[in-house]
Parts: structure tokens; sequence; C-alpha cells
């Protein structure tokens, strides 16, 4: 008989035990469904502030996602786009071929400056209505949007700082091998009075 019960006391403990595991799985896959579909919500909603921001429409903005584009670089390129009045391939082209956002702007005749007031002013428009409506998603995408812009802008200015240095390197190089030609040049004052 304790053999029985000790039998039927076993069962019971696995019987909870598998109930907890199943219910423990159901509760892993319920957080994961809904982090996925939070993220799939951010990420729409990112894709729609990077449209106002960036002046690009959404399948545009996706293509240059599966060419491993940063969200920040769309975001500017689409801006200097739509400011330059220049396709967007043109754009990226120049940025391609190593010019900054600057230089890019300027080609243009534009300010990078006033280029990036107008992307902050949507972002910041964004952001202000998502806290109105206390949107958590809208205001979460425009942190990231803006970060990713930002740290763009960082890049940017790592690499003109960078050609700067390689230009005045290489002058400093010009200047040191037309020295070394001069000083090997004959004195051509000396040679007339004799």
């Amino acid at each position: 008989m304790k053999k029985v019960l000790a039998g039927i006391g076993a069962i019971a403990i696995a019987i909870a035990l598998t109930g907890t595991v199943v219910a423990a799985e159901q509760t892993t896959t319920q957080t994961q469904n809904k982090t996925q579909a939070q993220t799939q919500l951010q990420n729409k909603e990112q894709l729609r502030l990077m449209e106002k921001a960036g002046g690009l429409k959404a399948g545009t903005i996706e293509a240059m996602r599966k060419e491993h584009h940063e969200d920040g670089e769309i975001v500017i390129a689409g801006a200097l786009s739509k400011a330059s009045n220049q396709p967007l391939s043109r754009i990226m082209t120049l940025k391609k071929q190593g010019m900054g956002w600057g230089e890019i702007a300027q080609k243009y005749n534009l300010k990078l400056g006033d280029v990036m007031k107008s992307v902050y002013a949507n972002i910041n428009a964004y952001e202000n209505h998502a806290k109105q409506v206390k949107d958590k998603n809208s205001m979460d995408a425009a942190n990231q949007i803006r970060n990713e812009v930002q740290q763009q802008e960082r890049m940017n200015m790592q690499e003109m700082m960078q050609h700067r240095n390689e230009q005045m390197q290489h002058e400093m190089n010009m200047n040191e091998h037309m020295n070394e030609q001069h000083g090997n040049m004959p004195d051509m004052n000396g040679m007339h009075g004799k």
C-alpha cells in the first residue's frame, strides 16, 4: 500500500512539474511574441519618422536598409537629396566616392547645418506628438533615429578631420620635397657674377 501511495505521489509530482514546465514555455512564447510585436511596431514607427525626416518613401528606405545602409545615413542622404533636388542615387554616389555630408551639401550650394536643422525639427515634432498621445513606441523610435543621425554626424566629422590631416600631411610632404629640390639647385646668382 505504501508503495502504491508513493507511486501515485510520484506521478502527481511529475504531472505538476510537467504542467509547470508547459506553463513556463507558454509564458516564454507569449513574452517573445509580445517582444516581436513591439519590435515590429517600433520599426514601423521608425520607418514613418524616417519618411518624414528624410523625405523618402518607405520602399526606398527598406531597399537602402537591405543594402546595409544605416538609418542615420539614410535620413541624412534623403534630406540632402530633397534639399538639393538631386536624385538620392547621386547623393549616395558622392558619399561612396569619399565626400562628406558637408561637402555634398556645399556642392549644391547648401549648408549642412540648415539641412540638419530641418531633420531635427521633424524628429522633434514627431517626438512631441508622441509624448502628447503617450505613444511609447513613437517616442522610442524618435530617440533611436535621433541617436543614429547624431552618430552619422560624428562619423562624418571624424572622416573630415582625417581627410584634413591627410591633406596637411600631403602639403607638408610637398613643401619638404620642394625644399629638398631647392637645396640641391645651383646658386644662379653666384653663377652670373663669374
